[in-house]
């Protein structure tokens, strides 16, 4: 007898939960991009300027991420977002340069994106929407793929991070793993960079 998939059951469960954390913390984005700008305040770190930020438009009750990214900006690094393009079989995604403020059309799946024009770009941090996540930096996405294969194209042609960006609350003590996911480096939540401490 095949084994069951149980990603598809806790994909449900992690989306109704989900919208009961952003009915809870409506202003999780702008808490986000306070809590993280006071952790790289703290370090003196930022990233470089001219570090190319990959966001994304949020859609369901995904946690906002433009506060942040116009935070990268204001600290001088440029900003894309990812667009799903038509590849050999089905999309594939690829990321565009964006500016806060710029033109998005509506693309795949009702997701709003870069306008075709806008030159094709290669992130250098990628920040990435999810259902849910682990301690080990497992993602639960919507089972797609498309962030994994991205991430995989990236992670072979450069050094790359992948920030997951989520509620606190989205965290889970165990999670699914296949060969194809791919790790994230970190996670970006409502209290700043989950696990870290600036005084360390």
């Amino acid at each position: 007898m095949p084994a069951i998939d149980p990603k598809p059951l806790l994909r449900n469960e992690m989306k109704a939960r989900r919208a009961g954390m952003a009915s809870e913390l409506p202003q999780a984005g702008e808490q986000m991009a306070e809590a993280v700008s006071a952790f790289f305040d703290a370090l003196d770190d930022w990233p470089p300027a001219g570090t190319l930020i990959a966001g994304y438009y949020p859609i369901q009750s995904e946690i906002n991420p433009f506060p942040l990214m116009q935070a990268f900006a204001d600290h001088g690094c440029d900003l894309c977002l990812p667009c799903l393009a038509p590849g050999e079989s089905g999309f594939r995604m690829i990321f565009r340069h964006f500016a806060i403020g710029d033109s998005l059309v509506l693309g795949p799946f009702d997701i709003r994106q870069p306008l075709d024009a806008m030159p094709e770009v290669d992130p250098d941090v990628v920040l990435v929407p999810l259902l849910a996540f682990n301690s080990d930096g497992i993602r639960l996405g919507y089972g797609g793929g498309y962030y994994d294969r991205a991430l995989e194209r990236l992670r072979a042609e450069k050094v790359i991070r992948a920030v997951g960006v989520a509620f606190s609350g989205q965290e889970v003590a165990d999670l699914p793993v296949e060969v194809h996911d791919q790790r994230l480096d970190g996670i970006f939540t409502e209290r700043g960079l989950a696990g870290a401490d600036p005084q360390e």
